[in-house]
């Protein structure tokens, strides 16, 4: 009786796990947005919201020639990202791998815009960092999806 009281204690999320889940929800949720926005506002809105005064020009020249693929490749991983988030509030061990799905995408999405394209090139550094910020949000969703599913939280 003790064994399963305990294994049960076990994959009961505390307070932090909720918290952190909430977190990795608004985080989608804005890279959501993100990609709502290419379909709704001009190249040149979009850059206003985006980047700095110095930069804006060639930002939304930049965003005005961003093949469709690669708006798709974002998509999937900004979607992907935020069932992942949906998965972990509702304590689903199908979290894990859509966060490595949109860890995926996600790094396919930094590599044509950084290395392809030349995006640095146009972007301010508060923007590129915002861009490493995500990369790590990323990684540390892989992380906390499979160390909560190791601990018995997701099903």
């Amino acid at each position: 009786m003790m064994a399963t009281a305990s294994a049960g204690a076990g994959s009961r999320p505390d307070a932090a796990y909720w918290v952190i889940a909430v977190i990795l929800l608004l985080w989608a949720l804005g890279g959501a947005s993100i990609y709502v926005a290419y379909f709704v506002e001009s190249p040149q809105q979009f850059s206003m919201t985006a980047e700095d005064a110095e930069h804006r020009e060639a930002y939304a020249e930049y965003i005005a020639n961003i093949p469709a693929w690669a708006i798709a490749v974002g998509i999937i991983a900004a979607a992907a990202r935020l069932l992942g988030a949906i998965g972990l509030l509702l304590r689903r061990a199908w979290a894990v791998p859509l966060y490595v799905i949109s860890a995926i995408f996600f790094l396919a999405a930094l590599y044509r815009a950084f290395v392809l394209a030349g995006v640095a090139k146009v972007m301010s550094a508060p923007h590129i960092a915002v861009e490493v910020v995500f990369l790590f949000l990323s990684l540390f969703a892989i992380w906390f999806s499979l160390r909560s599913k190791a601990k018995g939280v997701l099903r």
